[in-house]
């Protein structure tokens, strides 16, 4: 019975680790102590930014997929990138809790293009880029707000070659301030097991329905966690558990 019970307590323990989430990046847009990418403001708002914490990069410059979205030299007129100041919300374990000065990502509408009524940065997509080798069941969650007159639709999609995409989720509804929780922090934005252990992993957001040249999505805090998969000693001492456990009833 000893035996049995402390047979059962292993065997417990090994199923919760393998279902344990894991963080694989997150972006905050300030801590740098990890070697991370804190955002400066236009004219100077960074086109790549390296995960804060965990291993990983976001792409706004024509690389891996992702659009090159247009920052003019000097000044912000047109600009299609900004930083703003952030949010608390979906800021866990070391993430900075800092929401003043320039402290989230803003995507801007830009230049009126042809036809009328249509902005730059409609129909752009900056490209997350990251590692799910020995992982499975990614999870995204972000903080988001909108103006008035910023972008209505984030398309988000995900590939393991940053070619041939998918399609992960459709986000809508964005409220106007981070201010109130709600659908501001997206949680259920899951990828199935489209990702399971790639090597390389992308995902990629393509912002649309911005109706002005100022009109903004701002994003703070991306957290992508997913769930380690079990070592191949855990998987067989699982189907031994699993034998025992028939040979005894």
């Amino acid at each position: 019975m000893i035996k049995s019970s402390l047979f059962a307590v292993g065997f417990a323990s090994i199923v919760a680790s393998v279902a344990s989430a894991d963080m694989i990046a997150q972006w905050d847009f300030q801590t740098t102590t990890n070697g991370g990418t804190a955002i400066l403001a236009a004219p100077a708002t960074q086109k790549l930014f390296v995960a804060n914490f965990g291993a990983g990069s976001l792409y706004l410059d024509g690389s891996n997929g992702s659009s090159n979205f247009f920052e003019p030299a000097t000044g912000t007129t047109n600009t299609e990138i900004n930083g703003f100041s952030g949010t608390t919300l979906n800021a866990t374990g070391s993430m900075s809790t800092v929401t003043t000065g320039i402290s989230a990502l803003a995507i801007v509408g830009g230049a009126a293009s042809v036809p009328a009524g249509t902005f730059g940065a409609n129909g752009k997509a900056m490209v997350f880029k990251f590692s799910m080798s020995g992982f499975s069941n990614l999870a995204v969650s972000y903080a988001v707000q909108r103006t008035a007159s910023g972008f209505t639709t984030q398309q988000w999609d995900y590939s393991s070659d940053g070619t041939n995409w998918s399609s992960a989720a459709t986000i809508t509804g964005i409220q106007a301030s981070f201010a109130g929780g709600g659908t501001n922090v997206v949680t259920s934005l899951g990828v199935a097991s489209g990702l399971d252990n790639a090597a390389t992993a992308y995902m990629r957001v393509t912002f649309s329905g911005a109706t002005s040249a100022t009109g903004n999505n701002r994003v703070d805090n991306f957290q992508f966690n997913a769930t380690a998969l079990p070592a191949p000693g855990a998987v067989a001492l699982i189907g031994l558990a699993g034998l025992v456990a028939r040979r005894r009833r």
